[in-house]
């Protein structure tokens, strides 16, 4: 009784493995041949001679004869969107369609004025809080960089001899603010204004950041009689 052999192969090699094969096949035998991709590349189809015999990763036959089976495999490509929220916080880039499997990819973030870049999220979980983010691609990824708006607050004194304001800064949207006057010798605080309309008589003023504030601490000069 004549024995046959089944030689299996992948192309290219590193597409996956391959198994069923053996040299002391009957005549007539089933076999099945399998092929196994590796990450990053899908199985195409059993090809001998260059004609295709199979599109099944498991290709079962009976043995007539001697049989040399390619498995083949493609490389897969992978996609990495990027966006901004919200969109006027700043551009994103480093995205693209054909990244292939364990590839290094770089996103970066260019803030616009008046935000500040907070986090890359993916399906709303934090990835990374750097603007330029490095990663090696495993599967498609869909990245949303994250800005908050920011305001600014300045403080000022009048007149300046009347004493010092204090706590003005760059503050994310909605965050407290607090800003402080504190009254020279001679001198009596009366308010804060802005554009010279009083907000508070408070020294010590507390406010949500939601908008650019130019604030002035108004001084009285006292007389002792």
């Amino acid at each position: 009784q004549n024995n046959y052999s089944v030689t299996t192969s992948s192309n290219p090699p590193a597409g996956g493995t391959t198994g069923g094969g053996g040299t002391a096949f009957t005549y007539n035998q089933s076999v099945t041949v399998t092929a196994s991709p590796n990450a990053g590349y899908s199985f195409v189809n059993w090809t001998e001679g260059g004609s295709v015999v199979s599109s099944e990763a498991g290709y079962n036959f009976n043995v007539a004869s001697n049989r040399t089976l390619v498995a083949n495999f493609s490389q897969n490509n992978y996609s990495v969107t990027t966006s901004s929220n919200p969109p006027a916080g700043g551009t994103t880039s480093g995205g693209g369609t054909a990244f292939t499997y364990n590839q290094s990819v770089t996103v970066t973030t260019n803030t616009n004025s008046g935000y500040r870049f907070v986090n890359w999220t993916e399906n709303s979980a934090v990835v990374s809080t750097n603007s330029s983010y490095s990663f090696l691609v495993t599967s498609n990824s869909n990245l949303a960089a994250n800005f908050i708006q920011t305001f600014t607050v300045t403080t000022a004194s009048a007149p300046l001899a009347g004493g010092s304001a204090s706590g003005g800064g760059t503050f994310d949207s909605g965050s407290p603010v607090t800003v402080t006057a504190l009254s020279s010798s001679g001198y009596r605080f009366v308010n804060w204004t802005e554009g010279s309309i009083p907000v508070s008589t408070s020294s010590s003023y507390t406010f949500a950041a939601n908008a650019d504030r130019n604030l002035t601490a108004n001084f009285i000069q006292t007389y002792v009689i």
